[in-house]
């Protein structure tokens, strides 16, 4: 993947900030820091705020972000249940497809807190990897909710939701530009009871539901992107979780890398942020027309 120069000069920048930050991460990978940048088109001090924001978060919630192993019992028994997989390629508005629903529809064999501390293993994996389709615009979720029941919502912590919708709605570097709920079940209301106080109003304006088996999905992206069990051409959901399942395992070292994920506040400096901004104000910063290759 080639980027513009421009891209190239704003990590810098930032990866000078970090060195001037002692109580940050000193082991934040470059790919990661382009998604910081880009997701705030550029804006040096905005990727610095969401940057700090992201890794408080972080360890304020160590449970979830880091007390976390991909091998370990928790994690391998919610990949048996569950599929959080991101898709192959982009689509026509460079958006990328996330697609993650239930596998094994026993509420018993369930762990809330344990799919979302996949599922942000999953986000930190896909971040750190290049795409052969470059740096997608934004990010689309398809939650598919056949198979969730009424004992599925009554397993939901709270306390993991409320930390999962404030990180992916105030501190992940992505731009979400739609969610999409398939095979929406007749209970609905009831789910939504449970989630909606944690969702803010502008994110929930971007939440598109469906019922079973209806064709309104593919009017916002194609079917084609879609695994083949959905009747598309991204290959089988076997395949795609065979390579992801593997990919964690790979990165196992990685994901568990306290260099690359705890904060130490006790080192916390308030150097050289001005001199970060003066940098960036040489640099041309508007990304949203940044061609990437």
């Amino acid at each position: 993947m080639v980027l513009r120069p421009e891209l190239d000069e704003l990590v810098k920048v930032l990866e000078n900030w970090i060195r001037t930050q002692p109580h940050l991460p000193q082991a934040i990978e470059k790919p990661v820091l382009e998604r910081f940048l880009y997701s705030m088109f550029g804006d040096v001090a905005g990727a610095q705020r969401l940057l700090e924001l992201n890794y408080a978060l972080r360890n304020k919630y160590a449970h979830i972000f880091l007390q976390r192993d991909p091998t370990d019992q928790e994690s391998q028994q919610l990949l048996q249940v569950a599929d959080l997989l991101p898709l192959p390629g982009l689509t026509p508005d460079k958006n990328k497809l996330l697609l993650y629903r239930l596998i094994d529809f026993d509420a018993d064999k369930f762990n809330f807190t344990a799919s979302i501390k996949v599922f942000f293993m999953m986000a930190d994996l896909r971040f750190v990897l290049p795409d052969e389709a470059g740096m997608c615009d934004g990010e689309v979720p398809i939650f598919d909710m056949a198979g969730y029941s009424l004992r599925h919502v009554a397993r939901t912590v709270l306390s993991s939701l409320r930390v999962y919708m404030k990180f992916v709605q105030e501190a992940h570097p992505v731009r979400l530009k739609a969610i999409h709920v398939l095979n929406c079940p007749s209970y609905l209301d009831k789910v939504l009871t449970v989630v909606k106080p944690f969702i803010k109003s502008e994110v929930f304006k971007l939440i598109h539901f469906h019922l079973p088996n209806a064709d309104t999905p593919y009017k916002h992206f194609p079917r084609d992107m879609l695994p083949e069990e959905y009747g598309g051409k991204a290959g089988t959901l076997a395949d795609l979780k065979e390579k992801w399942t593997g990919l964690l395992i790979e990165k196992r070292n990685y994901l568990m890398n306290p260099d690359a994920w705890k904060i130490d506040k006790s080192k916390k400096s308030k150097a050289a942020v001005p001199e970060a901004n003066r940098q960036s104000d040489s640099i041309c910063h508007n990304l949203k027309t940044l061609e990437i290759d």
